[in-house]
């Protein structure tokens, strides 16, 4: 006589094959990247005429080498760049 056994674990349900794959997925999760530090603060310049240029000149100059500056800038530390050069090309000092 052959006795036979109840299947115990049948077609595997749906709701079986998600909890399996959920702690597939838990068990493969990575670590979350940390961000970049943030850039640095850009530094104050400093600016000096160097050919004796009047108050009202100097301040014309900022002017037209901020609105230069900020036309063609894509960052703050290429704005500084941009402003230092046509300052430098005016006749200033920057620091």
């Amino acid at each position: 006589m052959r006795t036979t056994l109840p299947r115990l674990v049948s077609t595997p349900s749906a709701a079986t094959v998600l909890v399996a794959v959920l702690l597939g997925l838990a068990a493969c999760e990575q670590p979350a990247p940390t961000p970049p530090p943030p850039p640095p603060t850009p530094r104050a310049l400093t600016i000096y005429p160097q050919r004796r240029q009047s108050q009202a000149q100097q301040n014309k100059d900022k002017g037209e080498c901020n609105t230069t500056a900020s036309a063609t800038a894509t960052s703050s530390e290429t704005w500084a760049h941009i402003f230092a050069a046509c300052m430098s090309g005016r006749g200033y000092g920057v620091q």
